[in-house]
């Protein structure tokens, strides 16, 4: 199990959702609950092409930040078998 820091920012009138440490992971919504299912399932997408590849996930800092956020918010990566993971995103 693996907790990254999810970083919602206001773009242009859009909530952008990244999750920090986990390049390629990002994702827009019109709300915050939108920023998040469409984060939901590109981080899903990275974690399982990375597991495919026989890639590591990256490692978590979890003392990364971002000051400018709007929200910052837990998600739980869980690998299961294969390549498939269950995520977890909010508090």
């Amino acid at each position: 199990m693996l907790t990254y820091k999810i970083a919602y920012r206001m773009q242009m009138g859009a909530f952008l959702a990244e999750v920090l440490d986990f390049p390629g992971a990002t994702a827009f919504g019109a709300s915050v609950a939108d920023a998040r299912t469409n984060l939901v399932s590109a981080l899903r997408y990275a974690a399982e092409s990375r597991l495919r590849r026989g890639e590591m996930l990256p490692t978590p800092d979890p003392h990364a930040g971002a000051v400018d956020a709007y929200l910052v918010e837990p998600v739980v990566v869980m690998p299961g078998a294969g390549s498939s993971v269950d995520l977890h995103a909010g508090r």
